[in-house]
């Protein structure tokens, strides 16, 4: 399964042309209604309705509710700015595992209902969302539930064999309910084919040749959740998740002339160190009253990892050349959140709230070319580096149901944080940032629902791209930049929902942003130093190239197809198209932004069939090209053909889900192209060469899986 972010123009319009058609041909109905979440509306979909669909999980249930899409959140730092769109008993984890998977250890026979809301979710954590659901559980009773899933996978073209083992037990220990977990993959092996090709601007070969990648990895995830009432007014969780993992691989190629003839063999071997992730958080809420709470949160998270890599380049004179890379990175975040909720009267809450976090990133590389007998330094600048950051922000949140149609939610926040840096580069600087948030919904009856959001948000930056990164596999040195800005972006969305029947729903969206400092690569040139015999050196770094926009529609529809004479079967069509812009720091014309497609859609089509015990459906994806821009490289990153994926599963087998997949069934191929300029992309005639990339295997090839999964 893929998740594309970005429609192609007529797959667009075809899927808003097969949304209207159904709206038109389909008697408008009412969903059943449930008031939770602090008094917001929702759409409350039981337990029952998921029974066609075989669910295991909590996970497999939110996935089929109609007009929403499950979204894990942000990836920053700090607690508030990653919340996804799913909370569970009306609170958001103490957590930042992507609620996704969290959903994946909740078995669907613990599940009661599940609440779609519009609403104000901010006492609840999941601030910054226009619609997000409420898994509601059943209360726990003594008798544990389980859930174990056991899948093999095999992959085109390695055909290696890769196993996944998942058990969840959730059962009452005293007055407590515990929540446990593990999931290991005790391997996973995949291989890669290229085919390359590098020629000149007329088409002339260079050099040609094949080259494999073959992968290894392995990780377990253990992880517990308590849940505690200590008193009336009381509640208590705490969490905990730890993950040891190891990764590496092997790679080859053979690089012959325009004849044919061989000209060098390179390979590489990159193992990698022992690393381990874990994360420890927990959270207390009291009840001063019936209408007021307060809330504490903590959470602390460390990372550690490395690897020690070797690249060969061997020649047909007998020479050859070492490359030896050392990395090692250790990281951490500790956080703390408090939250005071009042509703003063029904259909009016506040929230005030702050939180303080520190995170820490410590880098190391170093870089040794082995020639000729000789052992050379070749490590750039800003290897070796630590980041530290402070930060701090403070809200206040208001939510005001002005009618029974009209609902103003508003939210302003101000963050304030200092980064510094250390090693090699040596650096501190402060950031203040005023961030407020205005959410309108309208529900004028038979019309659907309409929400408008303006907000102005703030990017973290990436601590990894304040060390310097190197990849000899692609030939890149991407410099670290202690001057790097966050991205703030001023953004302007509205929303349309259109309900009907049990099942169907559409909504559309239309999105402008105003972005300010865009993050993309910026050209770094060090002049040629003759006191040292050093000559110019050229690189790329992370940094800000100004101001730019983005604008867009996303469509998302459910479709109930029993009109059409398919009984019980739906499709879910969704897509999205956009344009960007951008000044060029290298040639200072207007271009897309990197890295974002600019388009993607995909159709997906399942069928019950509740006397043959079974379940079948297909999946058809398709996204734009990626475009990376670097001084003296365009990137381009894109697929030859769609997705397409198909499934069965059967529920013939008492208390057990058996699902056959066949995935990629069409073996797109991943296409890259990399266009190199001399000295740089300034003037079009500086194209000096073009290499062309295919590849077998990896992310889109071609897999079948049979997984077995119940409850018990």
């Amino acid at each position: 399964m893929h998740n594309p972010e970005t429609p192609r123009s007529r797959g667009f319009a075809a899927a808003v042309w097969l949304a209207s058609a159904s709206l038109l041909g389909v008697p408008v109905a009412s969903a059943q209604q449930a008031a939770t979440n602090e008094g917001s509306t929702a759409n409350s979909f039981e337990a029952a309705y998921f029974a066609s669909f075989n669910p295991v999980t909590a996970e497999d249930m939110v996935r089929r509710v109609p007009g929403f899409v499950l979204n894990d959140g942000e990836t920053r730092r700090g607690f508030a700015a990653t919340a996804g769109n799913v909370l569970i008993n009306g609170q958001r984890p103490s957590s930042k595992t992507p609620i996704s998977e969290q959903l994946s250890r909740i078995s669907a026979r613990d599940v009661l209902r599940i609440d779609l809301l519009t609403g104000d979710a901010e006492g609840a954590g999941a601030a910054g969302q226009t619609q997000f659901v409420d898994v509601r559980l059943r209360p726990r009773t003594a008798a544990a539930t389980n859930t174990l899933v056991v899948q093999a996978s095999q992959l085109d073209p390695s055909g290696s064999i890769n196993p996944l083992v998942v058990v969840t037990s959730a059962f009452k220990a005293a007055d407590a309910t515990v929540n446990l977990a593990l999931q290991a993959q005790p391997t996973r092996r995949g291989r890669i084919e290229y085919d390359k090709v590098l020629v000149t601007p007329s088409g002339d070969v260079i050099e040609q040749g094949p080259e494999m990648l073959q992968g290894h990895y392995w990780e377990y995830k253990f992880s517990g959740r308590v849940g505690w009432k200590a008193t009336d007014a009381d509640s208590i969780n705490l969490n905990a998740q730890v993950t040891p993992s190891r990764d590496g691989r092997h790679t080859f190629s053979e690089v012959h002339g325009p004849d044919g003839a061989l000209l060098r063999t390179e390979d590489s071997k990159v193992v990698g160190d022992d690393a381990l992730a874990t994360e420890l958080g927990g959270d207390w809420e009291h009840r001063l009253s019936p209408n007021s709470s307060v809330k504490l949160i903590g959470l602390g998270s460390w990372k550690t990892t490395g690897s020690g890599e070797r690249y060969s380049a061997n020649f047909l004179d007998g020479t050859s050349r070492d490359t030896l890379i050392t990395r090692a990175a250790d990281s951490g975040e500790y956080i703390g959140r408090g939250v005071f909720s009042w509703r003063p009267s029904n259909g009016h809450s506040i929230e005030v709230g702050g939180e303080l976090a520190f995170n820490f990133l410590d880098s190391k590389l170093d870089v040794r070319v082995k020639t000729l007998g000789l052992v050379l330094d070749r490590t750039p600048p800003v290897a070796d580096t630590r980041v530290e950051e402070q930060r701090g922000e403070a809200y206040a949140s208001d939510a005001w149901q002005i009618s029974s149609a009209l609902k103003l939610e508003s939210r302003i926040t101000v963050e304030a944080s200092t980064i510094s840096q250390s090693g090699d580069a040596v650096q501190e600087r402060r950031f203040t940032f005023v961030k407020p948030r205005v959410n309108a919904t309208w529900s004028p009856g038979s019309l659907g629902q309409f929400r408008l959001l303006l907000e102005r948000d703030v990017a973290q930056l990436d601590f990894t791209e304040f060390a310097t990164a190197v990849s000899v596999f692609d030939n890149i040195v991407s410099l670290g930049n202690p001057d790097l800005e966050p991205e703030r972006t001023w953004r302007i969305q509205g929303e349309w929902e259109k309900r009907f029947g049990a099942k169907g729903a559409l909504v559309l969206t239309a999105f402008h942003d105003q972005v300010e400092q865009v993050q993309d690569q910026i050209p770094v040139i060090i002049p040629a130093n003759p006191a040292t015999s050093t000559a110019e050196q050229r690189f790329d770094s992370p940094g800000n190239i100004g101001d730019g926009t983005r604008t867009g529609l996303r469509l998302d529809a459910m479709l109930p197809l029993d009109p059409l004479g398919l009984p019980k079967a739906e499709l879910r069509l969704k897509g999205m198209v956009q344009t960007t812009r951008v000044t060029d720091p290298t040639t200072g014309q207007k271009r897309r932004f990197s890295d974002e497609a600019d388009w993607n859609y995909s159709v997906d089509f399942r069928q019950p069939l509740p006397r043959m015990k079974l379940l079948w459906g297909a999946l058809y994806e398709h996204a734009g090209k990626t475009e990376t821009f670097r001084l003296a490289e365009i990137r381009s990153l894109g697929w030859d053909s769609p997705h397409i994926d198909f499934f069965i599963e059967t529920t013939a087998l008492q208390g057990l889900v058996v699902r056959f997949t066949a995935a990629d069934v069409t073996l797109p191929n991943e296409v890259r192209n990399r266009r190199f300029y001399s000295p740089d992309r300034q003037n079009p005639a500086n194209l000096s060469s073009v290499e062309t990339r295919r590849a077998r295997g990896g992310y889109g090839t071609r897999s079948y899986a049979i997984r077995v999964s119940g409850s018990f």
